[in-house]
């Protein structure tokens, strides 16, 4: 399991033109989501004096934002997001397809590259 670190900034230290990442939860399931957030890269457009509002290129954040530093930790906390999120997308298109039209719609040309692939994936999955 990659443990990875991000690095709150201090909203004092914040400054317009200033890139910074913004956290946001991957969801996984009803109430429960991804242990890696997906992170952002946002820059400051514009912040009140008390820094209570803050406008970035996203939109605009209240006091309870926090900030971090957008640094090789912070991309890798969302390279590890991004390969969650497609394998969620994966897993709702597969019960998408059962649902719609049933395992037997697949055709002749495509059952070797699709069992070979839903047999690595099965593979993986036994592990857990």
């Amino acid at each position: 399991m990659v443990i990875v670190k991000l690095n709150p900034i201090n909203k004092d230290d914040l400054k317009v033109g200033d890139v910074v990442g913004v956290a946001r939860e991957i969801r996984c399931g009803w109430g429960t989501s991804f242990r890696h957030v997906m992170v952002y890269p946002v820059k400051i457009i514009r912040m009140t004096p008390k820094r209570t509002k803050i406008e970035t290129d996203i939109g605009e954040h209240d006091k309870h934002e926090t900030f971090y530093k957008y640094d090789s930790e912070a991309i890798k906390e969302r390279e590890m997001a991004k390969k969650f999120k497609k394998i969620i997308d994966g897993v709702y298109a597969i019960e998408d397809f059962k649902s719609r039209r049933g395992l037997g719609a697949i055709k002749d040309e495509d059952l070797d590259a699709l069992s070979e692939h839903i047999n690595a994936v099965a593979e993986i999955l036994k592990k857990y």
